[in-house]
């Protein structure tokens, strides 16, 4: 059985045209030039064979200046060099799937005591094989299941690649007792890589040359297909760069059927990640409080795009006197280094891939692009250019808005508790609540338009970044507590202190709302208030507009006399509009100003000595509806009158308009209107110092 992987048709690629077909490694590097990118459904096989063709191009040229760098990206194409290097004696016969002695990136004659062999379905992540935990396979092991060659080539990369650490690796007849499972070497972080226009421009933009020479000598490092003798699972050390860009994870042997497809293999923990290789460098790093580094990872909690700074910057310690360390992937650190006319012209991209895993559990594997503009990459070690330093600055904006609106959450969480709920009991709540869910995710867009406006207009890139941010934590924040908007008074005490603190801390200004009075509030309004005039009020017509508070449907009669033009033709509109005619009959102060305010900003006027009577009054008054609502405004409405405390008409008749709405928008905001007092309380003051 021969699988030969240099002229097989096994890697799928898309070409310029939109139509994907299967290509050989030799193959495929010769027409790089007219394909737009390796494609496959699982994003962890992309990174692991363009890590394979990034290993062979390593070995083809050695070690390149940058004059010959330049050369080569100029020809647009590979050179003889490459396919030379594939048809040359240390290849031949090495890229076999299935060679009894040299079996691609496997182990010749590997076999498990009592020749105990494992199904295929080890080799992925997604498929499932005894207790292992696995993606999104619901395969049992009595199903018959195989690979094809093509998918067995392409999942063995993925293996000696990506696969994860924890459980019994087994004995061997060659190398005896296995160690346990350790990560392979691209488990814990986002593999990087700068895409061009085409697979060529990709692979030679991630060609960054290491700066230990002695890591592509010929004669030292050598890949796994020209090292000949199969090694113990044991540390060793690293010969060079191709080595360890194919690294054995694994000791694998893959036994083929007949049809050449795979159902099982024999299977052991390989060789350790090796201790010279301090920093994979295809991963981007970042420095922690204590300066250690840290591989940048992609998750569900945190989109990569928050890491674009890591990405493009040489990371700074806060510690002064420390020099900045260039921690940034291979790929951006080419781009760093070159001055190259035809690279300057490229629309270029950032691909991210990764395995997000806990305690080697696989969790999710991603793969994100973000446009990537040569202005935002730091060439200077000393300090920041103008636009990384914009940039930086409006990820600081996103970040710093984000924790605003945990505080206003965590402000709210803290009212759904009993009092004197444990600070940790607060925090289970607030992640329970989970604004950032309604928050990141509607700054993807955003973000890239962002870096792209960077280049144009910096100061206007960034007004108009922070104010995106803002409004979408401000509907972040109705999102994540819209459910508890019909919940009880203490719930919608909660949402105002919270959402008066949220838009204090955005706006740097108290909420407010922007009422549009109907037409037909304000022609009733207007006339209310030329019979209510002080110096000649109309005795006569305020009498009649009083009896309508008698909530009988033949007192109201009395008002349309003089109410019947202006008023609705909708009457559960019209029966409102008569009965707020009767409260201002009832206290026909002129309410004098131009702004609104709501009866809840009036009432906390009236109760400023926050008497429980008041207080427990409004909250009757927030639950109640129908004829019990007219009944309590009648009441309260006479109290405003003892304390010679005009009320604003317009916004009355217009709120009870929708006071039966079913997203109790009214409600809240005469709970935001009455309980947000002036920030002074001392959880809203260190709110207000967390915030700023």
């Amino acid at each position: 059985m021969k699988y030969d992987l240099l002229n097989e048709s096994w890697i799928p690629a898309l070409d310029k045209h939109g139509h994907t077909r299967d290509y050989s490694i030799i193959s495929i590097l010769e027409a790089a030039p007219r394909l737009q990118r390796i494609v496959h459904d699982k994003p962890l096989v992309v990174a692991s064979v363009q890590r394979l063709l990034l290993a062979i191009l390593y070995r083809s040229y050695g070690y390149l200046d940058m004059d010959e760098w330049d050369e080569i990206f100029e020809s647009a194409e590979f050179g003889s060099q490459v396919t030379n290097y594939l048809l040359s004696p240390p290849c031949e016969a090495r890229f076999d799937l299935f060679s009894e002695r040299y079996p691609f990136f496997q182990t010749a004659n590997f076999t498990k005591d009592k020749g105990v062999t494992t199904s295929v379905k080890k080799l992925s992540l997604d498929l499932a094989s005894g207790n292992n935990k696995s993606l999104f396979s619901h395969i049992a092991d009595a199903h018959d299941f195989s690979l094809s060659p093509k998918e067995a080539a392409l999942q063995l990369l993925v293996c000696q690649y990506f696969s994860l650490g924890g459980g019994v690796s087994g004995s061997s007849v060659q190398f005896g007792k296995h160690p346990n499972l350790t990560n392979a070497p691209l488990v814990g972080g986002a593999v990087v890589l700068v895409e061009g226009e085409n697979l060529f421009q990709t692979l030679m933009l991630n060609l960054q040359m290491p700066k230990n020479e002695q890591w592509l000598e010929h004669t030292i490092d050598l890949p796994i297909w020209e090292q000949t003798e199969p090694e113990k699972p044991q540390t060793r050390p690293m010969k060079g760069l191709t080595d360890y860009l194919t690294w054995r994870a694994r000791h694998v042997r893959l036994i083929p059927d007949s049809d050449g497809r795979v159902a099982r293999m024999f299977f052991a923990q390989g060789l350790p990640n090796p201790k010279e290789m301090e920093q994979e460098p295809y991963f981007a790093y970042r420095l922690n409080k204590d300066d250690k580094k840290l591989p940048i990872r992609l998750s569900f909690e945190r989109a990569c795009w928050r890491d674009t700074a890591n990405l493009l910057q040489y990371a700074r310690s806060k510690k002064t006197g420390i020099d900045p360390e260039d921690l940034r992937p291979a790929g951006i650190q080419l781009l760093a280094a070159e001055d190259n006319e035809l690279i300057d012209a490229l629309k270029l991209n950032c691909l991210l891939v990764g395995l997000d895993n806990n305690k080697a559990n696989p969790l999710c594997w991603f793969e994100e692009r973000l446009p990537l503009s040569l202005n935002l990459i730091e060439k200077d070690r000393a300090s920041h250019n103008q636009f990384s330093a914009h940039l930086l600055k409006g990820l600081e904006t996103a970040e710093a808005i984000h924790a605003q609106l945990l505080s206003a959450v965590r402000t709210f969480a803290s009212h759904l508790l009993p009092e004197g709920a444990r600070v940790q009991d607060v925090t289970t709540k607030v992640e329970s609540i989970n604004p950032s869910r309604f928050y990141w995710p509607k700054l993807n867009e955003s973000f890239e338009q962002f870096i792209w406006a960077l280049n144009s207009n910096s100061e206007d890139a960034k007004s108009h970044w922070r104010k995106v941010c803002q409004n979408i934590a401000l509907a972040a924040f109705e999102g994540a507590t819209q459910s508890w908007c019909y919940g009880g008074v203490k719930a919608q005490k909660g949402l105002s202190l919270a959402k008066q603190q949220l838009e204090e801390a955005l706006y740097g200004r108290s909420w407010q709302r922007h009422v549009y009075w109907s037409q037909d509030t304000q022609e009733i309004v207007k006339e209310l208030y030329r019979w209510g005039n002080p110096d000649t009020p109309r005795r006569d017509i305020l009498a009649a507009l009083r009896k309508s508070l008698d909530l009988q449907k033949s007192a109201q009669l009395a008002s349309v006399p003089y109410l019947g033009s202006l008023l609705s033709e909708h009457g559960e509109r019209a029966e409102l509009q008569a009965y707020v005619a009767g409260l201002f009959a009832s206290h026909y102060k002129i309410y004098e100003e131009s702004s609104h305010k709501s009866l809840g900003t009036l009432w906390r006027h009236a109760d400023e000595s926050q008497r429980p009577g008041m207080s427990f009054r409004f909250e009757c008054l927030l639950e109640s509806n129908g004829d019990q609502l007219k009944q309590i405004l009648r009441q309260m409405v006479q109290i405003l009158k003892s304390k010679d405390i005009a009320i604003d008409y317009r916004t009355l008749m217009e709120d009870l308009y929708h006071w039966d709405s079913d997203d109790k928008r009214i409600q809240l905001k005469w709970a935001r209107d009455y309980w947000a007092k002036p920030i002074q309380s001392e959880e809203l003051e260190s709110s207000a110092d967390i915030t700023h």
